[in-house]
């Protein structure tokens, strides 16, 4: 299967390691087109949106830094079924609704929005973004899966999207579920239906009910473990789990990976 990846780095992101942790979310026998755009938020956000304002030193700079992402992208060693080229041109709001537009995953890389202020314009980007989303920090080890089921067409997807795109590998992992209460019988047929297809693709499956906000289960059963976990969500809560007043040290999800489904 061929699958167009966009990879979202910056000019401090060791691109070599960026690409071995890519490489193991990745399903090994997939045929690869990554594009990797470099959204570097010390570059003054040039590449997410014109900045008409910059001055000329300034935009000499962020020229530089934009030539040396482009050397750094253009010497990485890939395999022969990942072929990688970098988007050279200025990254507006458009040209980024565009490539994501025809793109089955966009991954960043969370190691370069460091602070506060950069998990805010992550949550931006995000929502400029018109596909699947997986945002990687560093040392990212997977353990154990997280979902939140709510009773909505994109849980499913979730599911499609991840057995579509990740190595096969992840899926034996554990698979914690948190559900809401049904409502009606209808509404606990489906969610039977959608158990029933969760088993015949994930081994090891555990299911929870909610009694509190989705976001007050998610960090319950977060923090329940010591093992990691890989978070799979859609928009809603994710950007709920990006607002996390917490720093990347003090909120575990931030040191997560985390999948964000998108129409």
């Amino acid at each position: 299967m061929k699958q167009k990846i966009l990879i979202g780095a910056g000019i401090q992101s060791d691109l070599e390691v960026l690409y071995q942790r890519i490489s193991g979310f990745l399903n090994p026998l997939n045929e690869y087109f990554f594009t990797f755009l470099c959204v570097d938020e010390s570059a003054e956000n040039e590449l997410i949106e014109a900045n008409t304002r910059s001055n000329g030193s300034a935009h000499s700079l962020n020229l530089l830094k934009k030539v040396e992402f482009e050397l750094k992208v253009e010497g990485l060693k890939v395999p022969a079924n990942v072929n990688a080229e970098v988007f050279k041109s200025e990254l507006t709001e458009a040209s980024l609704a565009g490539l994501s537009g025809v793109a089955d995953l966009f991954i960043i890389d969370s190691s370069i929005f460091g602070n506060k202020n950069g998990w805010e314009e992550l949550t931006r980007l995000i929502n400029r973004v018109n596909c699947p989303v997986l945002v990687l920090p560093k040392n990212a080890k997977v353990d154990r899966l997280i979902m939140v089921h709510e009773p909505e067409h994109h849980s499913l997807q979730i599911v499609k999207d991840f057995l579509k795109i990740f190595n096969p590998d992840l899926a034996e992992l554990p698979l914690s579920v948190l559900f809401n209460f049904p409502e009606d019988e209808a509404q606990t047929e489906n969610e039977k239906f959608f158990v029933d297809y969760l088993k015949m693709a994930f081994p090891n499956i555990g299911m929870q009910l909610m009694v509190e906000e989705p976001i007050n289960e998610f960090f319950n059963e977060l923090n329940s473990d010591t093992d990691k976990a890989m978070i799979l969500t859609g928009t809603n809560l994710g950007e709920e789990i990006l607002a996390c007043p917490k720093t990347i040290a003090d909120c575990r999800a931030k040191s997560s990976p985390l999948f964000i489904y998108k129409k």
